[in-house]
């Protein structure tokens, strides 16, 4: 099957053979013991390596591979950004059936259109455990001037199982804040001054925590595998292109090379307009092709580092003394604003962020293209070393986003094409770690309806303070930027904090395709649609195995616990969760004069800051038992203050108020009161995420301390 669109047509090579050529691999997915930070932990690998194999072809020939399934768990394949027929898009259900333990499955389809890409896991969370790789179709002739190509695999590494890294984030918004060294604290806010308390005043006036850029903490950052890598074949003068990949689970990385500026040719497999760069910003998923020159006899540093600058990997490129990139100096926390989204780094080595809080507009109405599709392709690969006239190439620091990406040729779509527009708003909650389109998670969702033969376009407005890279399976769209008819082509677009992106696509193809966030953590709590086309024989989505899937498994539930013993009492509490629901028990018993406090109840969020519960309540206080039923709803207020108001089968109405503090970096205070003039306060100081020391004051229970451990 040949995919007859816009895209194909252009960016297929024209001097392609008519005869094509079977590319076959074979390849085998195992456990492997690791041992990249210095820790052991076990890792899901392609025949035993980390990222994965290149697999590589040439536009015109078929590729044929096949994947042996040696784990005890059902696995996957996906090729990120490739135009293929629906079935071999790997999407475990929706497209291309799962491959099951100790079984094997072929993936074959014809390679339509040049450029670097990726193919990785898309079962569970197995792409953070290991199961990723570089994907290259190459023209039958090189349309660019270099003499050597390299792979850069970027990616993330966590000794933790992933499942457990989301059961994490699900526990609490900034859990992995102390192993970052990000923690910020009243004491840390007064530190910076007016600025920070601003911010932190404003971000609570809003019922938003304190900023933070990235969600996990890593235990280490790689390229091709490693942290740090040396190349020592390339010689002085050599031009060489280098393809980038972003193949991390959750993590933005900085690309700076310390030889001079790079020449960006392609972003996610498309050729750009030649533009010289001297620090790339990639989105997770995304691919940036550059073309850089080793200056002379040493040996020059490509390093990628995390956004949050947590972390970076190294590759030098020649030999002699090594030449380094200037470290990027980490950014203060205390004075990141939400609205702030791309980050910059200046001559001092101060980080600076760019504010700009404008939109990306809809481009001006597209006029219709005359030009035959044909005539295209020939103008595309008739010429194209755009950067031989190095005077004419644009210079930028960084790419504010995608504004100066310009598509060599016109990439408007036919303006007598059925429209249609779908806005998303991107919507989530770090309090529960719930990330979602329109306040509604995948299983909560239908599909959103296309026909072929339309422009689609996609409003994304992010109401979050997260950067979301979006990503569309088996179609290009274009971005909608200031480029106007000469938009650039992606299948990755990064939607950064309180920012609307537009992206429109032909729906030229059939069936269902995938629509989500590729943050992992972010896409397994909900962010994803099925884009489905509307055909008269394609069955009820309901129907779908799929469907069936996401019904089963696409709200897990987590379970966590907090037991304290202290000197004046033994308490804690039992939650378990999942989207909109917590069933939770809060227990204390006095073990001096047999006093206890138990309430048990079931609430549901219909909403980010409302919930509404039933339970019931058990207490002994000397000797005077009682209990009752309860019902109330609660609500988060302005300076997150959490506010509750419940009405018991006794016919009393009660009212609460509580809140957390964050003192000093391991010091945190944590009070409630209500009406019926109880209250609490507890200090508390983690010495790490599973033991704190506590000293409480309680109403009933009066003064203690003792130690608290988090399961």
């Amino acid at each position: 099957m040949f995919h007859r669109t816009f895209v194909f047509f252009i960016f297929i090579s024209v001097s392609a053979s008519p005869i094509a050529e079977v590319v076959s691999y074979e390849f085998d997915i195992d456990y492997q013991t690791v041992n990249i930070s210095g820790k052991e932990a076990t890792a899901m690998v392609i025949d035993g390596r980390i990222p994965a194999p290149i697999i590589e072809a040439t536009v015109g020939d078929t590729l044929q591979v096949t994947f042996h399934n040696h784990m005890d768990v059902e696995t996957s394949i996906h090729w990120h950004g490739v135009l293929l027929p629906n079935s071999q898009d790997g999407v475990p259900y929706l497209t291309t059936p799962p491959i099951k333990p100790g079984t094997a499955y072929t993936y074959e389809f014809p390679v339509t259109h040049a450029g670097t890409y990726w193919y990785h896991s898309h079962t569970g969370l197995q792409e953070q455990r290991g199961i990723y790789g570089p994907l290259v179709f190459h023209n039958k002739e090189q349309q660019y001037d270099y003499d050597a190509e390299r792979i850069i695999v970027i990616s993330d590494w966590n000794d933790e199982n992933p499942k457990q890294v989301l059961r994490h984030l699900k526990r609490e918004d900034d859990y992995y804040a102390l192993k970052k060294d990000a923690v910020q604290s009243w004491q840390g806010m007064f530190e910076n001054g007016w600025p920070a308390i601003r911010n932190r005043f404003n971000h609570a006036a809003m019922r938003m925590g304190a900023m933070d850029i990235s969600d996990v903490g890593y235990d280490a950052f790689l390229i091709n595998g490693k942290q740090v890598l040396q190349d020592n074949e390339l010689k002085p003068g050599e031009r060489v292109r280098l393809r980038i990949i972003n193949a991390a689970a959750s993590s933005y990385f900085y690309v700076d090379y310390a030889g001079g500026n790079m020449l960006l040719i392609e972003a996610d497999g498309m050729p750009v307009e030649p533009l010289r760069v001297e620090r790339l910003r990639l989105a997770i998923a995304e691919t940036f092709d550059v073309i850089v020159t080793i200056p002379d006899n040493k040996a020059y540093e490509l390093r990628a580092t995390a956004e949050d600058v947590t972390g970076y990997a190294s590759f030098f490129f020649g030999t002699g003394d090594q030449v380094t990139v200037k470290a990027l100096q980490r950014p203060n926390p205390y004075l990141l604003d939400h609205s702030m989204h791309a980050m910059g780094h200046g001559d001092q080595g101060h980080s600076m962020l760019d504010e700009k809080n404008s939109q990306h507009e809809h481009v001006e109405h597209m006029q219709h293209r005359d030009m035959e599709i044909k005539e295209e392709a020939h103008a595309m690969h008739g010429e194209h070393s755009h950067e031989s006239n190095g005077n004419n190439i644009k210079k930028v620091f960084m790419l504010d986003e995608y504004e100066e990406l310009r598509s060599p040729l016109r990439t408007e779509y036919a303006i007598d094409n059925p429209q249609r527009e779908v806005v998303l708003r991107l919507t989530g909650s770090m309090e529960r770690y719930v990330w979602s389109f329109n306040d509604s998670i995948l299983k909560e969702s239908d599909r959103i309806l296309v026909r072929k033969g339309e422009t689609v376009r996609f409003v994304l407005k992010n109401e979050t303070m997260m950067h979301h890279p979006l990503h569309l399976h088996g179609h290009f769209f274009r971005v909608l930027n200031r480029q106007g008819a000469h938009s650039p082509l992606k299948h990755t677009v990064n939607v950064p904090p309180f920012q609307t992106v537009t992206i429109e696509f032909l729906a030229n193809e059939e069936k269902d395709w995938f629509f989500h966030c590729h943050n992992l953590y972010h896409m397994k709590s909900g962010m994803a649609r099925v884009i489905d086309y509307d055909e008269v024989d394609q069955p009820d989505y309901e129907d779908t195995e799929f469907y069936r899937q996401v019904q089963n498994t696409g709200d897990p539930w987590f379970a966590f616990a907090d037991t304290g013993f202290y000197s004046n009492m033994f308490a804690g509490e039992l939650w378990a969760m999942n989207t909109r629901n917590t069933l939770n028990l809060h227990y204390a018993y006095d073990h001096g004069n047999h006093d206890y406090d138990i309430e048990a109840y079931f609430a549901h969020n219909p909403s980010r800051f409302l919930a509404l519960f039933a339970g019931a309540n058990l207490e002994n206080e000397d000797d005077d038992k009682s209990h009752a039923a309860t019902l109330g709803i609660q609500y988060t207020l302005p300076l997150l203050i959490e506010a509750e108001l419940r009405y018991d089968t006794d016919g009393e109405f009660r009212f609460q108020l509580k809140s957390d503090h964050q003192l000093t970096k391991r010091t945190s205070v944590h009070w409630f009161w209500n009406s019926e003039v109880e209250y609490q306060v507890r200090l508390k100081y983690d010495f790490n995420k599973r033991i704190s020391a506590v000293v409480n004051y309680d109403s009933d229970f009066d003064a203690g301390a003792g130690i608290e451990i988090h399961f």
